[in-house]
């Protein structure tokens, strides 16, 4: 075999390798990402589960006080990182560089450790798929 058809032969192999990686990639980014609860989101539900999972580190009134987490009302629109005069950890105020949307609060909310490691709230085990949707629909309500 001569040169030129061994480079072409890689060239191919190494091309089809990108596309299947891509295709990977895009495949694990729906799955991860795009999932939905097969249930309708429950805002009844939610603030129940927010009572019981949320409330102790967290307020949600208009106005109210940051505790030992930042005040959530309206923080679907918001950028991530800006409740005036909460003290984010530096991890976190160097990784918030996004809006807060129902697609990002699902993972912050199960896995916050995961998301931004060495933020204040990834000593929380993180709330329960079951709860989680209807506590996403609740929050964002608040608005």
């Amino acid at each position: 075999m001569d040169l030129r058809s061994r480079f072409k032969n890689s060239a191919t192999t190494h091309q089809s390798g990108l596309r299947l990686a891509g295709i990977t990639a895009a495949l694990m980014a729906f799955v991860c990402l795009g999932t939905a609860s097969s249930r309708a989101e429950d805002i009844a539900k939610g603030k129940a589960a927010y009572v019981r999972q949320c409330a102790i580190c967290h307020t949600i009134d208009k106005g109210g006080a940051n505790a030992f987490g930042p005040n959530l009302f309206g923080i679907v629109g918001r950028k991530a990182a800006t409740v005036p005069d909460y003290n984010y950890s530096r991890a976190f105020q160097m990784a918030a560089n996004w809006v807060w949307d129902e697609g990002l609060l699902r993972p912050w909310i199960s896995l916050p450790g995961t998301m931004v490691p060495g933020n204040k709230m990834a000593v929380f085990q993180g709330v329960a798929e079951r709860d989680r949707d209807d506590i996403v629909a609740y929050l964002a309500a608040q608005k």
